[in-house]
């Protein structure tokens, strides 16, 4: 018998949305990075996600999802300079 965590609030429930949107977007856009890189980049983010994964003080996950769509603006930036525009 599985042991099942209790029902989201609608707040969580809403982060935890947000959090996977940028999981997703941040891996999409290293796809667009250097075949040399993008296993260290796709590495790098996900090692990130895990860290954090098991966080549960709300206001310190909203920091984290700004946080981390500065850095995946600033990465999207970055390749976009380097002509690794997005598809």
């Amino acid at each position: 018998m599985a042991i099942k965590a209790p029902p989201l609030d609608l707040r969580a429930f809403l982060l935890r949305g947000h959090s996977i949107r940028l999981f997703r977007a941040a891996l999409r856009s290293a796809r667009r990075a250097p075949p040399h890189s993008r296993g260290d980049l796709e590495q790098t983010i996900r090692s990130e996600m895990d860290r954090n994964r098991y966080e549960k003080n709300q206001q310190t996950i909203r920091f984290l999802i700004s946080d981390g769509l500065q850095r995946l603006k600033q990465l999207n930036v970055m390749l976009g300079i380097q002509g690794y525009e997005e598809a």
